[in-house]
């Protein structure tokens, strides 16, 4: 694995970080150092992270011929090579992983293992003919063990654009949480990734040859995956529309897995043509804004239940220092986590909104059409 980052600088927030990698990619925001280019680039602040989705597998594009031949391939010599792809991906972002200055190894080793995850969850049956159980869980299990690890980096990401404005008394809290928030045990993760994936890949890619030499009558790809989109199609329009009020947490997080696992099952498929290619991109715009919005419920949840520790531990103190000094009740970090959560509150109402005009009141218009046409056209293509 990597060797220790850079020495710590001055007592900003890295002050508070772990020594080595984790401090090398928080820097304080307060002495000049700047975010890393991986957290501008996803975390930026609203209107979001745009795009249109990731692209199919690159090992799967040489000169864009196999892209176009793709949506024309069989299901399963068209599944093999998807997975064939994605394993690749995997296989060199973990290799990635022992440079320490490459702050995007770990995001696209998760992005590679979500889109096999995906893509083996919607082609179940398909990959069963010839890929054991056993395997398809242990990918599953891969691809959800980063999970903690993002959500830390996400909420650490949010915490350092805080610093500017915060009051002396408020700055307390701020460290304290922003000390609570970090990566845990990453090291291991990155260990266990790198083992996990090279594993992973020796064992699948068998089974996937196997896969790709099936005989016998099979759809096409891209009628095929309109087949296994269309009840996708409706669950997403169902959890959209189950969505209630700014603080449904539960419903908007459901919305978004629903609309992130329709998006990439269509995302290689989006070159198949126009109509679908903007299907795609209304997912990842829509998948964006829910994503958002999760992730200002966690950290609402997260400075709830910090305020609680915090409090408990003062109290605790005063009981057995100071029981009879009325001043010395209240908690020090408490200025700093409500202003946190204050800032944090408007964005989850400012994200809400945003749902709610582009997406849950036209509905029809702004989601439901869109798929629709791009299920249209690949059952034509």
């Amino acid at each position: 694995m990597r060797g220790p980052g850079r020495p710590r600088a001055g007592s900003g927030p890295a002050g508070l970080l772990a020594a080595g990698r984790r401090q090398a990619r928080f820097p304080a925001a307060e002495e000049g150092w700047h975010l890393p280019a991986a957290f501008r680039r996803r975390h930026q602040e609203r209107p979001g992270r745009a795009g249109v989705g990731p692209a199919a597998p690159r090992v799967a594009r040489p000169g864009g011929l196999i892209v176009t031949l793709l949506t024309q391939l069989p299901l399963p010599q068209a599944l093999a090579l998807l997975a064939n792809g994605y394993l690749d991906e995997a296989t060199a972002a973990v290799a990635r992983l022992d440079d320490a200055a490459d702050e995007e190894a770990l995001h696209d080793t998760r992005v590679a293992l979500r889109r096999l995850h995906s893509l083996m969850r919607a082609y179940r049956d398909e990959f069963a003919t010839q890929v054991p159980r056993k395997w398809m869980k242990r990918v599953r299990r891969l691809a959800r063990s980063s999970n903690p690890a993002r959500d830390a980096e996400v909420q650490q990401a949010w915490l350092l654009r805080q610093a500017p404005g915060l009051t002396a008394a408020q700055e307390e809290g701020y460290r304290w949480l922003l000390a609570r928030t970090q990566p845990a045990e990453l090291l291991d993760l990155e260990d266990a990734l790198q083992h996990g994936v090279a594993r992973l890949a020796r064992k699948l890619r068998p089974y996937l040859k196997r896969l790709a030499a099936t005989n016998g009558a099979a759809p096409l790809y891209a009628a095929a995956s309109a087949g296994h989109a269309e009840p996708l199609c409706e669950s997403v329009m169902a959890a959209l529309a189950a969505v209630g009020g700014v603080d449904d947490a539960g419903g908007a997080h459901a919305a978004r897995i629903q609309v992130k696992r329709l998006r990439y099952l269509l995302t290689p498929l989006r070159n198949d043509g126009p109509v679908c290619e903007h299907a795609v991109a209304v997912l990842r715009l829509l998948q964006d804004t829910l994503g958002e919005l999760h992730d200002r419920h966690v950290m609402a949840e997260l400075l709830r239940d910090s305020a609680a520790d915090a409090a408990a531990a003062h109290v605790r103190t005063v009981f057995a220092t100071a029981p009879t000094r009325p001043g010395a009740w209240r908690p020090p970090q408490m200025p700093g986590l409500l202003a946190l959560a204050a800032r944090n509150r408007a964005v989850i109402l400012e994200c809400h909104e945003e749902l709610r005009q582009n997406y849950l009141d036209q509905l029809e218009q702004a989601v439901h059409r869109p798929l629709q046409n791009a299920l249209a056209e690949l059952r034509g293509g």
